[in-house]
């Protein structure tokens, strides 16, 4: 086992002691440390002392607490500080101490979920450490012995979820968010997903510190589990709420369980009926196109059919604002700081120059950006639906009958309704690809889908017919036909201004350009953003041009 894994598991359980009185306050320490626990002691006095309480527990992100009733005037029978502070420091779980209070109070505490446990002063020391051990068995895995496995597993997650900043033992956050989205387990095991292409195993494109899992407790069927920052899990459960919850047209819609938040990650767990064991690239790379076609006629013109019906329509819409509303800002800003472009890195300074598109990201600051009113970033009439708002192939999964499960909430509402479509497409082209390294096939690609006056079937494979190549232009007219059939959509423009976002998106996501396979897949996916851009510039004129069919 490594020193890593067993410093995440056997970390001390951090309690914090509140307690007006300085001699009892040292009591509770003694007695935390004689139990194997780490005492962290609030200080001051009145208002001071409820202020370092918040603090303190935040910077040790503690899992439990003693706290006082009475914290700003043991003789004020209206004083009620401790409970006030109880509900401040979760997640916390608040052990309140009191020679004052009564069984109602008590009771009420529980029942709201403001207190964890109530106990009277004056007893003995054993009636605390029994009253810890319950409410940690609750909350923590360590306490109530939960196994939980693989190791090198578990160290994968703490490297995804957490920040170099954040010290190694509140890395057992993780550890303990399990244990309370299984609060009955004896044992987890945690079961990657099959992605394919993924480096480490769970269903992942470029995302900022959240994954996706299978999980098996006590030898049960698996569910699925999301682990991601505090406020992604907030911001998922609150919009599957509002917009999945029996919105869905399927069977093939998870159920969701319950989830819990610590003080810096939380997981949701989601069942499902079926037995899943891949995801839509599996399948893409597995399967014939009449199987990929049923399961996404199946998934957009069913599962997800009444989101369309209820769509509405809308004129003189701003396209940048549509996606602005489901990615928020951060998308715009890397686009605005990313590094001066080299277009000889992203085709070859010769090709390049014979091709002369523009660079992707200067484009689009000047024509979306800067010209916010401008023809090319507007839509004379598009529609609005609930969308997935991430609808990437890890986000579906399928299971043995190929009915596809879509999970992952965190970005769904309303938005532009072409745009789960031309996400599952950007990641198609972008990260599944097999063969984009060939850079005549890509080329040939990139022509092929910014050709069509319409959307709809591409008609033009740029020789891509070839049975090695042709899946991939069938599949994307299955996509394309499906979101003509499904919105009622028929202007390709406004589709390959998504298709542009979408791939600035991936492109500038790409942090370790130090390897060379990530390296690579960002400049092609520039250099598709660039033919979107040059299509875009010149949509009445021949396409492609001429001094571009026999690039080598």
């Amino acid at each position: 086992m490594s020193r890593d894994y067993s410093e995440i598991l056997s970390t001390p359980l951090r309690v914090l002691v509140v307690d007006n009185n300085k001699d009892t306050a040292k009591i509770y320490k003694d007695l935390l440390e004689l139990w194997g626990y780490k005492p962290i002691l609030a200080t001051g006095s009145g208002q001071p002392l409820l202020q370092d309480a918040k603090k303190k527990a935040r910077e040790s992100r503690c899992q439990m607490a003693l706290v006082d009733l009475r914290l700003i005037d043991d003789f004020d029978n209206q004083d009620q500080s401790g409970l006030l502070l109880a509900s401040q420091i979760k997640p916390t779980a608040s052990i309140i101490i009191t020679g004052y209070g009564t069984i109602q109070l008590a009771v009420e505490s529980i029942q709201n979920q403001v207190a964890a446990s109530f106990i009277i002063k004056g007893g003995p020391p054993e009636e605390i450490q029994e009253q810890l051990k319950r409410v940690a068995s609750r909350t923590s895995a360590s306490e109530r012995s939960l196994q939980i496995g693989p190791p090198k597993t578990i160290l994968t997650l703490a490297e995804t979820l957490f920040e170099e900043k954040i010290t190694t033992p509140c890395r057992d956050q993780l550890l303990d968010v399990l244990a309370r989205l299984f609060p009955a387990a004896h044992s987890l095991t945690l079961i990657k997903m099959n992605p394919v292409s993924s480096t480490s195993g769970f269903a992942e494109v470029p995302r900022p510190r959240s994954v996706i899992l299978k999980i098996r407790e006590d030898g049960l069927q698996p569910v699925i589990v999301k682990l991601a920052r505090r406020h992604k899990i907030e911001t998922e459960v609150e919009r599957y709420n509002q917009y999945i919850r029996k919105r869905l047209g399927s069977l093939s819609a998870p159920d969701f369980e319950e989830f819990e938040t610590l003080w810096d990650i939380g997981g949701i767990k989601f069942s499902y009926t079926g037995n899943i064991e891949k995801t839509f690239e599996h399948l893409y790379k597995n399967e014939p196109v009449e199987t990929i076609q049923h399961t996404l006629h199946r998934f957009f013109a069913h599962t997800w059919a009444d989101h369309y019906q209820n769509a509405r329509k809308v004129g003189n819409a701003s396209l940048l604002e549509l996606y602005r509303q489901v990615w928020e800002e951060d998308w715009i800003k890397r686009i605005e700081t990313f590094p001066p472009l080299d277009p000889g890195q992203v085709m070859g300074p010769e090709r390049w120059l014979r091709v002369e598109a523009p660079d992707p990201l200067a484009w689009f600051r000047q024509k979306i950006l800067n010209d916010p009113d401008g023809p090319i970033g507007r839509a004379a009439e598009t529609v609005i639906a609930v969308t997935h708002g991430d609808l990437h192939a890890g986000n579906l999964l399928i299971d043995d009958s190929n009915n596809a499960w879509v999970i992952d909430f965190e970005r769904t509402g309303e938005g532009h309704a072409l745009q789960d479509f031309i996400e599952l497409e950007s990641d198609l082209i972008n990260r599944m690809l097999p063969g984009s390294e060939h850079l005549p096939f890509y080329h040939r690609l990139c022509f092929a889908v910014t050709a069509p006056a319409e959307l709809g079937l591409l008609e033009n494979d740029f020789g891509l017919a070839e049975p090695v190549n042709a899946k991939i232009i069938q599949t994307i007219s299955i996509i394309r036909s499906l979101a003509r059939e499904c919105t009622g959509i028929t202007d390709i423009h406004q589709y390959l201004v998504g298709l542009l976002f979408n791939t600035l998106f991936r492109a500038t996501i790409i942090k370790n350009t130090s390897d060379p396979s990530e390296l690579k897949s960002q400049y092609r996916a520039l250099m598709l953003a660039s033919i979107i851009c040059h299509r875009l510039d010149h949509w009445d004129e021949p396409w492609p041009p001429e001094n571009w069919l026999n690039l080598k």
